[in-house]
């Protein structure tokens, strides 16, 4: 009966949180030159609705005949299987068969990392000129098309190119294909209409549900990819833009800018230290911090929770403004490619199940074989035992009132990441030195230690959200709730311990199966032994 009830009072919360919006989603990148680490970042909210499960899958490599064909369920795209399809990572919708996979973000064996997308839409008479194609390739087909089939960025962005030439976009779609080598900027236009720009490493950017591409130059092979009759395109249809003497893309092809994408680019772009007026007629897609202070990890998290606190444009003083953090967030991810990772490795992807404000970003490596169970429930409706609504449901109860209810939850989260965060220089010495000894072992160990760190947070997770449900039925108290969970952190800073070492470095051992489970028992915050 208890279950039944809470399942009840879940499924209202979500109903009154979810907004369904398939143009919302905001993107991130930064360069290395411009990171704390020298690491290059690549990140993005998927602002679909509260109420929209996902899962987080590694599908096998993979052996198809001849003949057989990836399909669309829904539009009818279909794509022929490769003989060999290589394994990935990808965090599908719960319920493919509604709409398709919608696979948001993955690497795969060879450390590409495809994250897409952040639709956009092309301009009336643009689409007028070269209309969508209905069963071509969309947001829901390309990280489980493009996956399987490269073995680096660039082989992504050519197969890209092979596709829309070949079948056309069914929608105006951004997204970006990555590896430790490049990291590629896509825009798709219209139907056969698209750009590619290999993005600097000197380059910050940040992108809502608007084209914002500028100069595109054609004879620049080694930087660009493009429709060869991008530019003539524009002029014979009357769309042809320019802005400081130059062809610009986005001003040719995109929507006018709306007041929904203007809050965000104002917004990040200010967020990571480059001061821009809201009013501004143009925005360059990328820019540096004005004051040369680098952004880290925790920065980008921040971003991707940012509701415009401190500033004049809050939901709260105007419920019209679009704000990079919202409910709407089904996951969020941030993905890190380091020099010393080898390039099977990947990236570290940062993940968080539902909205980020009130959810913890949990980090696994792109070489994984499996995810923790919970992260694999196909649960449409609320489920306890799903990952997704473990933290979807927290977020949800915390968001009924940020000052009383949510501000624990955040502030248990913040110092989680915190310590997650002060762990990983460790964790990525481990895991490199491990790797030049035995790639399998390592795939072993990450994955054990992703899986201890997903079920630990999700324990606390299943903690707070039943402290909280008591705090509030009881509705006695004037006093902000505080999780239990929270005092391992306080007494962390009052004694003078640090972050727990791992126990036995795998780099150390024979690295069995049994030995980096025994070395993550420390790796991450646990009950009895969190750390900041």
């Amino acid at each position: 009966m208890k279950k039944k009830t809470t399942a009840m009072v879940m499924a209202s919360l979500m109903a009154l949180t979810s907004i369904t919006s398939a143009f919302a989603c905001t993107g991130t990148i930064v360069g290395s030159d411009w990171t704390d680490d020298g690491s290059t970042i690549v990140a993005r909210t998927e602002d679909i609705s509260g109420n929209h499960a996902k899962n987080y899958i590694v599908h096998p490599r993979t052996t198809y005949k001849a003949g057989e064909m990836f399909k669309d369920v829904s539009t009818g795209f279909t794509y022929p299987q490769p003989s060999v399809a290589y394994q990935y990572t990808s965090v599908p919708d719960t319920d493919i068969q509604a709409d398709g996979y919608y696979g948001e973000i993955g690497f795969n064996e060879y450390g590409v990392s495809v994250d897409a997308t952040v639709s956009a839409s092309a301009n009336e008479k643009a689409q007028a000129a070269d209309p969508y194609v209905e069963d071509g390739l969309r947001e829901a087909d390309i990280v489980d098309v493009i996956l399987p089939r490269v073995k680096s960025a660039r082989e992504g962005v050519n197969l890209v190119v092979d596709i829309l030439n070949e079948k056309g976009a069914a929608e105006g779609n951004i997204f970006t294909i990555s590896d430790k080598d490049e990291v590629w900027y896509i825009e798709i236009y219209t139907g056969h209409r698209f750009a590619a720009y290999k993005v600097p490493d000197n380059a910050v950017a940040v992108f809502p549900n608007c084209f914002m591409l500028g100069y595109v130059d054609l004879n620049n092979a080694e930087s660009y990819v493009a429709s060869k009759d991008l530019i003539e395109f524009a002029k014979q249809n009357g769309i042809y833009q320019e802005y400081n003497g130059k062809f610009h893309a986005a001003l040719s092809y995109s929507e006018p800018i709306s007041g929904g994408n203007r809050d965000r680019v104002w917004a990040g772009q200010n967020f990571l230290g480059h001061a821009v007026d809201y009013d501004a007629p143009v925005f360059d897609l990328f820019f540096t911090p004005d004051d040369g202070e680098k952004i880290s990890v925790k920065d980008v998290m921040e971003l991707q929770r940012y509701r415009n606190e401190g500033t004049e444009k809050t939901p709260e003083k105007d419920s019209s403004v679009r704000t990079i953090g919202t409910e709407r967030s089904a996951e969020a991810h941030i993905v890190q490619f380091k020099d010393e990772y080898p390039k099977e490795l990947g990236g570290l992807l940062w993940m968080t199940m539902g909205n980020p404000e009130h959810s913890v970003y949990l980090p696994s490596f792109g070489n994984i074989n499996d995810t923790a169970d919970a992260y694999q429930v196909e649960a449409i409706d609320y489920d306890a035992d799903s990952a997704y609504w473990k933290f979807r449901s927290l977020s949800a109860v915390a968001e009924l009132n940020r000052e009383m209810y949510g501000a624990g939850v955040r502030a248990y989260w913040d110092a989680y990441e915190d310590a997650l965060i002060a762990k990983q220089e460790q964790v990525d010495a481990e895991v490199v030195a491990l790797m030049a000894k035995n790639e399998d072992k390592a795939a072993d160990y990450t994955t054990e230690l992703a899986e201890t760190i997903a079920n630990d947070a999700m324990s606390k997770a299943d903690l707070m959200f039943s402290e909280l449900m008591g705090y509030i039925a009881k509705n006695k108290t004037t006093d902000a709730f505080v999780p239990s969970v929270m005092a391992e952190f306080e007494a962390k800073e009052e004694s003078t311990e640090t972050v727990p070492a791992t126990e036995v470095a795998p780099a150390e051992t024979t690295a069995t199966t049994e030995t980096a489970a025994e070395a993550t028992t420390e790796a991450a915050p646990a009950t009895e032994a969190a750390a900041k």
